[in-house]
């Protein structure tokens, strides 16, 4: 990595050139293609032999527009010690070919459903020197419309001004634009949060509101809502930190659990909670039930997931395959 961290000082040094060339010490590891409103799992690889830098890495993804996202802080990857049979080993010596960059730091980057589409550049920091970058291919997708028609009732808690509402906004923002670099929680894909898809509503569905009045209002779905009946366990779909366990106007009972630096994925209006602020869940483990508290037409859970502020689509993590590098993250969860 110290090549990298030359290389990435050369570029500064040089900003006026149309290209720097390539470091062959590192490379940023990416998919090949994404969709509007997926997590995307980015790291930086290294080669054998190349030492990693002191400094923080962030990596971040900068759009056909130019616009790039919040750079995401990465955590590291440790060295991975054991080896599947049959894998082969490295050669050694002179004649030896050069091993493939191994992931090094890791982070998860949110991508916004309105994000430009055509040809985006992941992009390695530290210090805020730019070490490395690589093309991927950012796909549209298609959203589905729905219209909500509110009572009376459900008109109030959308739309009529209240100071409690502002107030828990705020907190609730402050939440989920916390970013801790030593919150890494999250040991592989995500599980289903409930036992079954019945979905009532989708991730990055085009809302309109009709209310009781005669207006009308539109918004984004941040989550996925499935339809079923109060009192359904719900269950963490991953490792996590409770960061939030409270009852708000609009969500009704509210649990959101950290995973990884400045990702969470939030659960509402559940109609009872299982866990406390600043409990550590499992995979699996019973976080409450749904229910209909708060702004809602029926019982259902609504799952959501944010990356550094952004809602992405949270079943785009499901599966054990969805986390690179799997093996190699058991042991960094603290000391695991």
């Amino acid at each position: 990595m110290a090549a990298c961290i030359a290389g990435a000082h050369a570029i500064r040094a040089q900003e006026a050139q149309a290209a720097a060339p390539a470091d062959p010490g590192c490379a940023v590891v990416a998919p090949a293609a994404v969709r509007q409103g997926d997590p995307v799992f980015v790291s930086l690889a290294v080669r054998s032999g190349q030492s990693l830098p002191a400094l923080p890495v962030e990596l971040s993804i900068r759009y056909p527009d130019g616009s790039e996202s919040p750079r995401a802080p990465a955590h590291r990857v440790p060295r991975r010690t054991d080896r599947v049979p049959g894998e082969p080993v490295p050669g050694a010596g002179p004649s030896a070919r050069p091993s493939s960059p191994r992931a090094a730091w890791m982070a998860l980057v949110g991508v916004p459903t309105d994000a430009p589409v055509g040809t985006a550049t992941v992009v390695a920091y530290s210090a805020g020197v730019e070490l490395a970058t690589v093309d991927m291919d950012l796909r549209k997708r298609t959203w589905n419309k729905e219209t909500l028609v509110l009572n009376a009732a459900l008109t109030r808690i959308r739309a009529q001004p209240d100071p409690r509402k502002d107030e828990q906004a705020e907190h609730y923002n402050a939440v989920l634009l916390t970013v801790d670099p030593g919150a890494v929680y999250l040991d592989g894909g995500f599980s289903a949060p409930l036992s079954g898809n019945r979905r009532t509503a989708f991730f990055g569905d085009q809302r309109t509101y009709k209310y009781s009045s005669g207006t009308s209002a539109y918004s984004v779905h941040a989550g996925i809502d499935y339809g079923y009946p109060t009192g359904t366990p719900v269950s963490a779909p991953g490792r996590g930190k409770v960061v939030m366990a409270e009852e708000r106007i609009t969500t009704g009972l509210t649990v959101i659990v950290e995973h990884l630096p400045g990702v969470y994925t939030i659960y509402m209006h559940l109609s009872r909670m299982d866990v406390l602020p600043g409990q550590i869940v499992e995979r699996g483990q019973s976080l409450g039930a749904v229910g209909s508290t708060g702004l809602s037409t029926g019982p259902h859970l609504h799952w959501e997931l944010r990356v550094l502020g952004v809602a992405c689509d949270p079943e785009a993590l499901l599966g054990i395959d969805k986390m690179p590098d799997f093996r190699t993250m058991m042991p960094a969860i603290e000391g695991r």
